[in-house]
């Protein structure tokens, strides 16, 4: 679906003083090379019947109203970058602004040389404000959105993390007091185990959360940034480091345990995610797009509680931050008034709207998110550190869906002890490496 935004001259008199103020803030010119333009083209990774594409279309028609620079705004979908790629070579790129996913930024535009430094974004006012977008963007976030040379290849605006959900209705006692350590963790499981209960729920066809499980137990026990050493290491000699054999076993227990609701491992997503929310299971981990996902099948006496994956005795308590917002292709004919929409977008006003519209944590301090995700908002602000998922490993998506995957599986359904499973990602890792690196 495209969307052509237009502007009248009775527009742009009336706000003829606004673009003198924009310019006067001045686009960020991160890497210069274009001149200021009056048009660009912007392709979303949404679709036009989803909530953020309205808040889209309502800010590409306001930033068209206030600067006079038209948008030609195309919602792609998630195939966006897909789209994008083939012509990224040559001098006739198709879009001058998208937004996506860091990993998909990152691994399309950033790792091939194709992503414009937005270092310099981070200077520029905020349109309308006294603030920069440095100033509403939390450094933790700036420093995830760096290449290998310090350069910005992207501008967040919102976040994603992953949190142990439940009902506080029916768990008032969990609410009150959610465990703060692994111990204390199994023993909830237990407890709840033993009064009858299936404690967690987990879709297990979708092999990305059942990993999700070993990789967060795995950051917990190292700290954030050290898994990502241990994977990165092609020698497979971080494997033998004791934290990873103590966080597979910390996964073992959990397999062990048995914990999970009847039917997880050959369900089929969203089957038990909505036993979840239908209260045939206590705990949920997962992404907080989980309350807006089960939020339909929840009935009235569900009220979403969270807390953050507890620590295991190495004390660490990093979070997983999955970050989107902008990119900008290297060979954009249109980069500056691209930026400009940049600095316009990450308002508050329209951060407010993603907040309450969409549902989602954006990456603004002072934009207070819907009840079911302040909990999460609150863990992101006081994690003592911040790590996207896999730690950040880079250009091992093919090893994550091969081999680590499948091996979580086998973890968690407790069909393979932790030292087992040390000795087999370690061994695979290293012929993955030699066959990919």
């Amino acid at each position: 679906m495209r969307l052509r935004t237009t502007t009248t001259s009775t527009a742009l008199v009336a706000v003829a003083a606004l673009t003198l103020a924009l310019s006067a803030c001045g686009g960020a010119s991160s890497t210069g090379g274009d001149a200021e333009t009056k048009e660009f083209t912007y392709w979303s990774m949404y679709k036009e019947d989803e909530p953020r594409a309205q808040v889209i279309k309502d800010a590409v028609a306001a930033f068209t109203q206030e600067t006079g620079i038209k948008v030609e705004l195309i919602f792609q979908g998630r195939e966006v970058l897909n789209k994008l790629q083939p012509t990224l070579v040559g001098g006739n790129v198709a879009a001058d602004l998208v937004d996506q996913s860091q990993f998909k930024i990152r691994d399309t535009l950033a790792a091939t040389g194709n992503a414009r430094d937005l270092s310099a974004v981070y200077d520029a006012k905020v349109t309308g404000e006294t603030k920069t977008v440095g100033e509403t963007v939390p450094r933790a976030y700036q420093d995830l959105v760096k290449d290998k040379e310090g350069h910005t290849y992207l501008i967040p605006t919102n976040v994603q993390t992953w949190q142990v959900f439940f009902n506080k209705k029916q768990l008032p006692d969990v609410a009150a007091h959610p465990p703060k350590t692994f111990d204390e963790f199994i023993a909830l499981l237990d407890q709840r185990k033993a009064a009858g209960r299936a404690p967690l729920a987990l879709d297990g066809d979708i092999l990305a959360y059942v990993d999700q499980w070993v990789s967060t137990l795995m950051i917990r026990e190292l700290g954030a940034g050290n898994w990502k050493t241990v994977l990165e290491d092609k020698t497979g000699a971080g494997f033998d480091k004791p934290e990873v054999l103590k966080a597979a076993q910390n996964a073992e227990r959990i397999g062990r345990g048995k914990y999970f609701v009847d039917g997880w491992d050959a369900s089929k997503f969203p089957a038990i995610q909505q036993k979840w929310a239908q209260n045939k299971a206590d705990l949920l981990y997962m992404g907080t797009w989980g309350p807006s996902e089960t939020g339909e099948i929840a009935g009235k006496d569900f009220e979403y509680g969270s807390f953050p994956f507890p620590k295991t005795a190495a004390g660490h308590d990093s979070e997983q931050a999955s970050l989107y917002g902008y990119g900008i292709p290297k060979k954009a004919r249109n980069g500056v008034a691209a930026e400009k929409f940049i600095q316009f977008f990450l308002g508050k006003k329209w951060m407010d709207r993603l907040a309450t519209e969409e549902k989602s944590i954006t990456v603004r301090q002072d934009v207070t998110s819907v009840k079911d995700l302040q909990g999460p908002q609150k863990a992101l602000k006081d994690a003592g550190a911040i790590h996207v998922s896999q730690d950040g490993a880079e250009g091992m998506s093919d090893w994550e869906t091969k081999i680590a995957q499948p091996l979580s599986k086998k973890i968690i359904s407790g069909r393979i002890s932790a030292a087992d499973y040390v000795a087999e990602l370690k061994k695979s890792t290293v012929n993955w490496w030699k066959a990919n690196g």
